[in-house]
């Protein structure tokens, strides 16, 4: 049974053997080992693995990635070999096509959800509400609103920066050469599957569901903010929402649970392997580790931008800052436009949805097929045209057309001091903490050994010669 694993894209993972960790792709015959026998092999010092090896033998960077127990950065986890199937007979790599398999069902079912509470609000509802109300609820339902909008965007903001950042991560090529990750026999049937391209797609594909979820999330939420008759709704409803950006969690514990997979220890923290390093794994002895062609394109040696060692982190922040600082904005000019117009987000929104359906044309007919797969096979597409069309009695109509650039820019002229506090904060929160991270970056001279900092804190002397002493000692076995 676990030898026929061996043709597949699941392979022993020898995390706790003797054996060397690139035979897990490989055709031949091998025994799945146990935690047992790991701890016999290390008590007699046998482990002579040259991917994985004691971490005192290994001179390795932290990468300072942060990856989620979640299902969809289980995904990433996965493609650089960190997450096992637990069995009784020893573990099993698994591979991040299968939970990237998982992630789309996922997703369906949260759009599926958001679809259906767009069908079910009252689209046509003034944003100031209806009927009477008394003086003090006058003064303070809009700001108990506004105060939401901006709770709700707090609490959504850790979900989607750490999506943002792990999608420009694993997008990034040379995160592919420098980080420590698990690489196949290049010779084993089904190594194509372990290829770069193959792990880009599927971790890539897995962050953009997650971010897409949680941007449509904080759209969302300043409808159903604004909707709100009274402070309580205001507060509940805001709450609820929230529920559908948990459920990647709750989806994760329930796979640990049945299938037994967990990520693997010692991989939460990803590693750089210095250029040295690299080079001394791939010409061991017996080892059959090699390097895919395009990792030896001179581009990416003397990019040096892109490198994570070299900066290529503080890049990254750099651009998901400037993603965040879009993406929040423009929100906070729809919530203005909403207020100006008296018309909720969503309904505008769904209007556009509606319009689109209702063209005979290729994006006509792929808004249909998607809406289909979005609400389960339910055929929304005949509620949508009851709500939405005029001519049966739908709400439709100019009030409701999409906002433009130029209508933002006509706001943003109306309201330049609000826009400018909320400029400044951005700037405050998210891009001050990155300049400082780029004026305090060291690099790491290789001459003399001694750290070359761009800002005024240097470089811990005992960590330094703690690196020093262990290449010092690499140099000398390999010499032997």
């Amino acid at each position: 049974m676990l030898n026929s694993m061996q043709c597949w894209p699941w392979r022993p993972a020898n995390g706790y053997s003797r054996e060397c960790d690139y035979r897990c792709i490989s055709n031949d015959s091998e025994r799945a080992t146990s935690r047992e026998d790991d701890n016999s092999s290390n008590e007699s010092g046998q482990d002579k693995c040259p991917q994985f090896g004691d971490a005192k033998d290994v001179p390795t960077m932290d990468a300072h990635v942060h990856i989620d127990d979640d299902m969809y950065d289980s995904v990433t986890m996965a493609a650089f070999g960190g997450v096992h199937l637990q069995l009784p007979g020893g573990t099993v790599r698994v591979h991040p096509m299968w939970l990237c398999l998982g992630c789309i069902p996922l997703f369906v079912a949260q759009q599926a959800s958001l679809l259906y509470m767009r069908l079910g609000q009252e689209l046509e509802k003034p944003v100031h509400g209806e009927g009477e109300m008394s003086d003090g609820l006058k003064w303070i339902l809009p700001f108990a609103k506004t105060l939401m909008v901006y709770m709700l965007a707090l609490m959504l903001f850790p979900e989607m920066l750490g999506a943002c950042r792990l999608l420009l991560f694993v997008l990034n090529p040379t995160t592919w050469i420098d980080i420590n990750r698990f690489r196949p026999d290049l010779s084993a049937k089904w190594a194509f599957l372990w290829s770069t391209p193959v792990l880009i797609t599927c971790a890539a594909t897995a962050e953009s569901l997650k971010l897409a979820i949680g941007y449509i999330v904080l759209v969302d939420s300043v409808s159903v903010v604004l909707m709100c008759d009274t402070v309580q709704d205001t507060l509940f409803n805001s709450l609820a929402l929230t529920f559908l950006i948990d459920l990647d969690n709750k989806l994760w514990e329930v796979a640990k649970s049945v299938f037994g997979i967990e990520y693997k220890e010692g991989m939460r923290e990803l590693k750089i392997l210095s250029e040295k390093e690299q080079e001394r794994r791939r010409s061991s002895e017996g080892s059959k580790l090699k390097r895919e062609a395009w990792e030896d394109w001179e581009f990416f040696k003397t990019c040096h931008c892109l490198r994570r060692a070299e900066g290529g982190s503080a890049v990254e922040a750099l651009l998901v800052c400037a993603i965040f600082m879009f993406a929040y904005i423009r929100q906070i000019l729809v919530m203005l436009y909403s207020l100006k117009t008296d018309t909720l987000p969503v309904a505008r929104d769904m209007c556009t949805i509606w319009h689109l359906t209702q063209e005979d044309t290729t994006l006509g007919h792929l808004t249909r097929g998607i809406l289909r797969v979005m609400s389960l096979y339910a055929h929304p597409n005949g509620l949508l045209n009851k709500t939405c069309n005029p001519d049966v009695g739908g709400y439709c109509s100019e009030q409701f057309r999409s906002i433009t650039s130029k209508d933002m820019w006509q706001l943003a002229r109306e309201r330049p001091l609000f826009l400018a506090a909320n400029v400044v904060g951005f700037v405050f929160v998210l891009l001050i903490p990155q300049f400082f991270q780029l004026l305090l970056f060291c690099e790491m001279d290789g001459k003399d050994k001694h750290t070359r900092c761009f800002g005024f804190i240097p470089k811990d002397e005992d960590e330094e010669e703690e690196v020093f002493k262990v290449e010092k000692e690499v140099e000398s076995l390999n010499s032997k």
